[in-house]
């Protein structure tokens, strides 16, 4: 019998941000008691551990006895901050685990980077600008332009009004945003049109892309209204996820990107790219998430890697067990 130990934080202290941005942690309540239950009833012994001030000395304990590590820990120690740091123990203790490594998560966590250093492989990416005082020159760069944090996930410090027309309201988000979120803020150019979403899973030669995603945004008054906001994903707004309904070119090409994507920033196991398609079917990568999150469906939960496996007749149950075979394969411990 494979042991399996989940990792998770529940994050109860803001330590960055406003103080909403903690709605999105309470998920992982609902979710690993989820994942626990059925992973026992595929024949698993489970255990799973929070990720507080403990957590070094309790790995310790546990590492000549643990199969895998199921890594669902986004922060570190009850706070919402340091979620690398969970990765750094596991490797440090050369501890098997699912997911994203510390090299691969630190710098897919900075957006501006992973956009340089994809645009090298020839994937799209919007035009931008970082700010990193709030006193940068636009150059160029012209309206509507978005804004956001560049080191925050699901949809943390993007609101309805980070998309903006004018150089006043551009500098005073900017300023708002590095007040709260303590970190460079980016400015890149709206792409009005489509919000896709690509899951990935596998690794080395063996990854299988699932069909694309997109995201519908009930009640929407603009086209501008239409992006994955905050008050969309957490705030109240429905949001649907659908099968993406696109020209077979745009979905091959969505796939080749995605592939490049994951490898050339040394994504495991899974992982999900986000883009924006105009409307003249260009594509422009939006973000590379590693550890995207794994829930279900139901419970009152939104989950889009689950999502794109259901197209496929893939379960919240099976994906889970996929995730973690693939990350025991990939160490050789199947």
């Amino acid at each position: 019998m494979k042991k399996v130990l989940v990792l998770y934080n529940l994050a109860e202290r803001l330590e960055k941000g406003v103080q909403s941005d903690l709605i999105c942690e309470q998920e992982i309540t609902i979710i690993v008691p989820l994942v626990v239950e059925l992973l026992v009833k595929k024949g698993y012994y489970v255990e799973a551990l929070k990720t507080d001030l403990n957590i070094w000395e309790e790995l310790k304990k546990r590492r000549e006895s643990c199969d895998i590590v199921f890594n669902l820990a986004e922060a570190f120690g009850g706070g919402n901050t340091n979620e690398t740091v969970i990765p750094a123990m596991l490797e440090g203790l050369r501890m098997p685990f699912t997911g994203a490594s510390l090299s691969n998560m630190s710098f897919t966590l900075d957006k501006e980077k992973t956009k340089l250093v994809l645009a090298s492989y020839g994937i799209p990416v919007a035009p931008h600008v970082l700010f990193r005082t709030g006193h940068e020159k636009l150059n160029s760069l012209g309206f509507p332009l978005i804004v956001k944090p560049v080191r925050e996930e699901a949809s943390i410090g993007i609101y309805g009004d980070c998309v903006v027309d004018d150089e006043a309201g551009l500098r005073r988000k900017i300023l708002h945003s590095l007040d709260k979120y303590n970190q460079p803020i980016l400015a890149e150019k709206f792409i009005q049109g489509r919000e896709i979403s690509v899951g990935v899973i596998g690794n080395a030669s063996n990854l299988h892309v699932f069909h694309p995603l997109e995201f519908l945004f009930e009640g929407a008054k603009s086209e501008r209204e239409k992006i994955r906001s905050y008050e969309y994903k957490w705030g109240g707004k429905k949001e649907q996820m659908v099968k993406a309904d696109l020209p077979s070119e745009i979905v091959g090409r969505l796939a080749e990107y995605s592939k490049t994507c994951f490898e050339a920033t040394d994504c495991r196991d899974y992982a999900r790219m986000d883009y924006r398609i105009d409307q003249e079917n260009k594509i422009y990568l939006l973000e590379v998430n590693y550890n995207p999150g794994i829930g279900p469906n139901s419970h009152g939960l939104n989950n889009t890697l689950t999502k794109m496996a259901s197209f496929e007749g893939c379960s919240f149950e099976d994906l889970v067990e996929k995730i973690i075979l693939i990350a025991m394969q990939r160490y050789g411990v199947v």
